[in-house]
């Protein structure tokens, strides 16, 4: 599978991870997860994504350094913050420092979708 179908997704909620994950795999992405933004650079030295999903109460997100980290590692990749609260200004900070887009929690499975499929959709 090329990177178009690969997602990393940081996320410390265990039950916004798997519902995630689920909802992507069944539509044919390899979903990779993470608990916090401090495992984002090892994860990087060995493997490429299309698409980043970082939740922006997950630790080690809100360290703005950890988009340049990611942008270094993976020029090509497409971040899209997740927000747990309308008007959080660490999300205009995010779209500032390279995020592609924003979801918000609690998931709309049309938003989500449409948001990926956008960016990487899945070719057979």
């Amino acid at each position: 599978m090329n990177i178009s179908g690969r997602i990393l997704l940081v996320d410390q909620d265990y039950s916004q991870r798997e519902f995630l994950r689920n909802l992507l795999e069944e539509r044919g992405y390899r979903v990779v997860l993470l608990e916090d933004g401090y495992q984002i650079g090892d994860v990087l030295k060995d493997e490429s994504f299309g698409i980043i999903f970082l939740d922006s109460k997950t630790r080690g997100i809100r360290d703005k350094s950890i988009f340049a980290q990611i942008k270094r590692s993976c020029p090509d990749c497409r971040i899209i913050l997740i927000s747990s609260k309308r008007g959080d200004g660490f999300t205009k900070e995010a779209m500032e420092f390279g995020a592609f887009g924003c979801v918000d929690k609690p998931f709309k499975e049309k938003e989500v979708l449409g948001m990926v499929h956008l960016i990487s959709p899945i070719r057979d």
